[in-house]
């Protein structure tokens, strides 16, 4: 039931909603209609005949009444449309008036526009080209300029000193777990000249020990060092760069003349040394060389004498960096002898 009643709610608002529209168009409106006629027009709109006109809607006399209003309404509206008009065309003409009366509107100076500079009691007039204040201004500019040359200057001075620190790490690295190889001594070589450690610095040197009357073994040795030299002398970068030595373990025959009869078979770079039985075994010792002689030596007997076979390799701080044995041929050290003295280039240092 209630649906029912809310569905015949509905339709009735919609049919008096069409009434008051009908009503509209003939310029009449809802209260002024009887109630006889309303009622009329709602049964109009619930039936089921096709509309008919808002004029054909109404009674005859309700009709007539609307076509008289209608004309009435008519004649009244030409005064008034008249009278509108005579209104416009007034208002155009003050507003003609008043637009020519206005004068037009003058551009603002360059001094309104711009401040004024004083240089010498002249006055110039300039467009400003950076704001006083802000982050473009000539000071903002100024700052940033500084900062940023600041920063330049001070990242690559860090880099640079990074890969100082890092070059040094490496070379400490390379001297960890080596023998502790070389030290203090002093011997004569073969001019009858003093040599000790220190002159072993500011070069490489690669250092042998052998003896003078040595059959096969050390000539063979000093023959390849020779070679690597001779190999490391054709490039440039490491022409010049190792000083040979040799030392005797057999001091009780290889006196200075000995010695440098004997290096005549050799490369000429070579610088023999010798001394007393004691300096001869306290230089052994600093390099960890074993040798022996027979006990049991009578007049000018000849011997030989028991030595380890190595050549030392010592770089410019007299500090050893690589030892080579019998089996290492003359290209092998002359490379590896190479591959030092360019690590030790790296670092920054002259040979």
């Amino acid at each position: 039931m209630r649906v029912v009643g809310t569905v015949l709610r509905n339709s009735r608002q919609i049919c008096t909603g069409l009434v008051q529209h009908s009503l509209r168009v003939q310029g009449t409106s809802y209260a002024a209609v009887s109630q006889s006629t309303r009622f009329a027009m709602l049964n109009r709109a619930y039936s089921t005949d096709p509309p008919k006109s808002p004029k054909e809607q109404l009674p005859k006399s309700e009709a007539v009444k609307n076509e008289t209003s209608n004309t009435e309404a008519v004649k009244d509206e030409k005064p008034k449309s008249e009278a509108a008009k005579s209104e416009a065309a007034k208002s155009d003409n003050v507003k003609t008036e008043s637009a020519q009366g206005e004068k037009p509107k003058e551009k603002p100076k360059d001094s309104e526009r711009f401040p004024s500079r004083t240089f010498g009691g002249k006055s110039e007039t300039k467009e400003r080209l950076f704001p006083e204040t802000g982050p473009l201004s000539l000071p903002g500019i100024g700052i940033f300029l500084t900062t940023a040359i600041g920063l330049f200057v001070y990242f690559n001075y860090e880099k640079e000193r990074v890969g100082r620190e890092r070059k040094e790490k490496m070379s400490r690295v390379e001297t960890v777990g080596k023998a502790d190889v070389g030290g203090r001594f002093e011997l004569v070589d073969q001019d009858h000249q003093t040599f000790t450690e220190k002159n072993m610095l500011g070069k490489f040197h690669v250092v042998y020990f052998g003896f003078c009357h040595c059959p096969d073994i050390c000539p063979e040795e000093m023959d390849k060092i020779g070679d690597a030299l001779d190999l490391l002398d054709k490039n440039a970068d490491t022409k010049d760069t190792v000083q040979p030595v040799f030392i005797s373990c057999d001091p009780q025959r290889d006196t200075p003349v000995e010695v440098k009869s004997y290096l005549k078979q050799f490369h000429p770079k070579f610088i023999g040394l010798t001394g007393t039985v004691e300096q001869v075994r306290t230089t052994c010792k600093a390099y960890r060389v074993y040798f022996s002689k027979p006990p049991k030596v009578v007049g000018d007997q000849d011997y030989l004498v028991d030595h380890a076979i190595y050549t030392y390799l010592m770089d410019p701080d007299g500090i050893f960096v690589e030892v080579y044995g019998k089996d290492k041929n003359a290209q092998y050290m002359a490379d590896d002898i190479a591959k030092r003295i360019k690590k030790f280039k790296d670092t920054g240092r002259a040979l």
